[in-house]
């Protein structure tokens, strides 16, 4: 009997239940989907004005679908970023924190977690941010890009690298990817695969004028003067590179690699006028002028680089070099006593020193700085022809 009275009290209790939980009534199913798609749209909305800048009706529309559909992983995604342009981090990252929980999966939350903490000088925790980004969507190069550029700010250009190098065939129509991964190259020394990478990435993107600009550079370090003056000289028509004088004393010095002074001269002057304080920019054009046979002109070069830059070794083993064409011995040895002072290893300041010397009639002080570079450099060609015209008395 008690059994019987038990099961019905159980029965009794499941009815119960589900008169209590029952399903919604179309007119409330209703009500839902009509939310659903009214935050949907509003989230468009907010979107929108975010992109065209409108930030604070952007921050009312999106707060309307979030109370709409509070579970919108969209929504708090699109508030982080307003929060992050107003720099209102911790902010951005709680909302960063719900996005996640409302979609684990979603990636652009972890990478702007990883923006977030970058800006918070958390390198390790962003990294961490940046890999999770990569790992739920690899086919997003920016998630891609931003873990690579945290390897190279965190010193570790070996592993941005490889990153890169690994990732290049997958994004096999970038442009961007093949560019770092050059700048890269170019910092690590590997000149001839910069220059290949620089390349590609200029036939996937010929008009960005940045990726030109940087395969003008790897030309130049890697010693193709005359390729790279063409690309240069290119750029320098265009309006955003026209006063770039460091470009111009780039293309001067590749001018003179290529046996042009005349037009070298015309760069590194065009440079100086932009900045009157390069010293760079006077001695590449004394040194154009030199090459030219103008020795005042270079002379006068010479002393505007020396005005700005007194500690210019190469200025001073120029000019004494001048002093030495004209005979003025003292003036040339106390030049390249300057140059070999400021630059100890540099044989070559040794050796005109000791030149000088020797004109001086001051053998034995010359002999000591031919067998001190040789010290410095024992197959030294330059030390050991003077050292031996030295012993043989001419």
């Amino acid at each position: 009997m008690r059994k019987s009275f038990l099961s019905i009290l159980a029965a009794f209790c499941v009815l119960a239940s589900c008169s209590q939980t029952k399903s919604p009534t179309a007119q409330q199913q209703a009500m839902l989907q009509w939310n659903d798609a009214r935050a949907t749209v509003l989230v468009g909305l907010a979107e929108d004005q975010y992109q065209n800048g409108n930030f604070d009706k952007s921050r009312g529309t999106l707060d309307e679908a979030i109370k709409l559909e509070p579970d919108s992983a969209t929504a708090h995604v699109l508030s982080a970023k307003l929060y992050i342009e107003n720099g209102q981090l911790e902010l951005a990252e709680r909302e960063l924190t719900v996005a996640r929980q409302a979609d684990p999966k979603c990636a652009e939350a972890d990478y702007l977690s990883g923006v977030v903490y970058q800006r918070w000088q958390q390198p390790e925790r962003a990294l961490v941010f940046y890999q999770n980004a990569c790992d739920k969507a690899p086919a997003e190069l920016a998630y891609v890009m931003a873990r690579a550029e945290m390897l190279v700010a965190m010193d570790r250009r070996d592993e941005a690298l490889a990153l890169l190098q690994a990732k290049i065939n997958y994004f096999e129509h970038s442009g961007v990817i093949r560019d770092e991964a050059g700048l890269l190259l170019v910092q690590s020394g590997n000149y001839p695969q910069a220059i290949e990478m620089f390349r590609r990435a200029s036939i996937l993107a010929p008009d960005d004028l940045t990726i030109r600009e940087h395969l003008a550079s790897g030309l130049f370090y890697g010693r193709q003067y005359a390729e790279s003056a063409m690309i240069l000289s290119e750029l320098l028509t265009h309006q955003k590179y026209d006063h770039r004088p460091e470009l111009l004393m780039m293309l001067g010095e590749c001018q003179l690699q290529t046996g042009k002074a005349g037009d070298a001269a015309q760069s590194f002057q065009q440079a100086s006028d932009m900045e009157p304080d390069s010293s760079v920019a006077w001695l590449g054009l004394a040194r154009a002028q030199v090459q030219l046979g103008s020795v005042r002109r270079g002379e006068y070069a010479l002393n505007h680089c020396l005005a700005i830059s007194d500690d210019n070794a190469q200025a001073h083993l120029l000019l004494g070099y001048l002093h030495l064409r004209e005979s003025r011995f003292s003036d040339a040895r106390d030049d390249f006593a300057r140059a070999s002072g400021l630059d100890p290893a540099d044989t070559v300041s040794l050796c005109m020193f000791g030149l000088a010397l020797d004109k001086l009639g001051q053998v034995r002080d010359a002999a000591a700085c031919y067998e001190k570079a040789l010290k410095i450099r024992p197959d030294d060609e330059m030390a050991l022809r003077l050292l031996a015209r030295l012993d043989q008395g001419q």
